[in-house]
């Protein structure tokens, strides 16, 4: 074995190696380096919740603000009045006068509004619609289903939910009464809005 008198004879030289030996202090780092990371840490948060905030869908919308020409009005407004004459004649019933009035308001709104709600659901016009009312489209529906006429104040909330009423006109008790009403409302959303 001639390895262990070697390792004995290292052995006492290894405290005399240990004392020649000093330690270093560490380097601390600089305090620019550190006020240059918290500077970057925070031009990249703000730089990130800035294209978050910035690049969100917009889904409020300006409707309302395409002027229309009295013409024009008169000519939806004479659309109406044409679906109601046929009613009255009795060439269409009430759910063909409710789809007949449901186009006219539709194109109605969407001349005024300037986004196309033809081929819209209620529940997109109604996302698309500043409310005065409840925020959830759900319980706006829930509230006009209640009540069978439309609440909101804002015109093309209201011609949502005035679409949303005319929806189910096969059950009404009083097709009369009811197509009425539908031709009133619709009139009054023709010139008023």
């Amino acid at each position: 074995m001639p390895i262990l008198p070697a390792l004995a004879a290292a052995l006492p030289a290894a405290p005399a190696l240990a004392a020649s030996v000093t330690i270093a202090r560490p380097v601390l780092m600089p305090v620019w380096m550190l006020v240059l990371a918290v500077i970057t840490l925070l031009v990249v948060a703000s730089w990130l919740i800035g294209t978050l905030i910035g690049t969100r869908p917009d889904r409020s919308r300006a409707v309302g603000d395409v002027p229309m020409a009295p013409e024009d009005r008169r000519g939806w407004l004479d659309a109406v009045e044409e679906a109601a004459a046929r009613h009255r004649e009795g060439t269409t019933d009430l759910r063909a006068l409710h789809l007949e009035l449901a186009a006219a308001l539709r194109g109605f709104a969407s001349e005024r509004s300037g986004e196309d709600l033809r081929s819209a659901t209620v529940r997109e016009i109604l996302d698309m619609a500043d409310t005065a009312g409840p925020r959830s489209v759900e319980e706006r529906l829930r509230l006009v289903g209640c009540g069978r006429r439309p609440l909101d104040t804002n015109p093309l909330g209201y011609v949502g939910e005035l679409l949303y009423v005319w929806e189910q006109p096969s059950f009404d008790r009083d097709p009369a009464a009811a197509a009425e009403e539908a031709v009133d409302l619709a009139r009054q959303v023709v010139t008023r809005w």
